[in-house]
């Protein structure tokens, strides 16, 4: 019996279908896939029903059945702690977001039990607030973590607080149960806020990335002087972080990359 190439392996093939699907967020048909990696109808239609079976990809209902990349393994890209693909996406909105309020725009993302900022953009003006990325944000003190937490269960929220939680100003909450009414709260409207928890004299609004039942990992801040975010245009600034946070999460769907 001649000896298999890795490239000819049943394992390799299901990998360039996973390869072959990714990219398309509409989904290819089994005979485009059939022709793209030059397979038999046979083969493609065994290794797609093995591929469904195992929860990597799915398929349309319509007629001519469209396969995308299942939520297995959207599981999986949502468990990396590679962040380098959102900067290109993101950067148009956050952009946009810090043009129409002249305030700082961010992205945090839950990982495990941290939350870390993954980009910003911020004012061009003299004095201007810069979330460099890979920040951890304090889980008590930032509107990001807190909006993040809002959308996770209430145990796991309440394990995630439960420890040394750190007091930065005068209005940072460190007892548990006081952050878990927060987080019930924020969740109810859809929104957190920051106020001069983490820094004296700034505050930040925040929206969750993604669609209410689906799997929350990612959040929008939009953060700077108190007086600007929350004092002179609150509603203007909470609208317009609701929007962008919306487009964001058109657009990670579009990319396989949110839930």
């Amino acid at each position: 019996m001649l000896n298999q190439s890795p490239k000819d392996s049943p394992l390799e093939r299901y990998i360039s279908i996973l390869e072959m699907i990714a990219p398309f967020s509409q989904g290819l048909t089994a005979a485009e896939i059939e022709v793209a990696l030059d397979l038999p109808k046979a083969t493609v239609n065994r290794l797609l029903h093995a591929l469904l079976d195992g929860g990597l990809i799915t398929a349309s209902n319509a007629r001519n059945r469209t396969y995308r990349l299942g939520d297995r393994i959207l599981q999986l890209v949502h468990s990396s702690s590679n962040t380098e693909w959102i900067e290109p996406l993101a950067r148009r909105p956050l952009e946009l977001l810090t043009a129409e309020t002249g305030q700082s725009a961010f992205i945090s993302k839950l990982a495990g039990d941290e939350v870390r900022s993954v980009t910003c953009t911020a004012p061009d003006t003299l004095v201007r607030i810069y979330i460099a990325p890979g920040t951890i944000m304090p889980l008590n003190a930032t509107a990001t973590a807190k909006v993040l937490l809002a959308y996770q269960d209430e145990e796991e929220a309440r394990r995630i607080l439960t420890g040394n939680l750190s007091q930065f100003t005068s209005n940072t909450k460190t007892d548990v149960d006081a952050l878990l009414a927060e987080l019930r709260q924020t969740r109810a409207r859809g929104y957190a806020t920051e106020l001069e928890e983490h820094v004296a004299g700034l505050s930040t609004i925040a929206f969750p990335i993604g669609k209410a039942g689906g799997r929350i990992t990612y959040a929008l801040g939009l953060t700077g002087p108190h007086r600007g975010v929350v004092e002179e245009d609150f509603d203007r600034n909470r609208e317009a972080v609701a929007q962008t946070a919306a487009r964001l999460t058109r657009l990670l769907k579009l990319t396989d990359k949110a839930d």
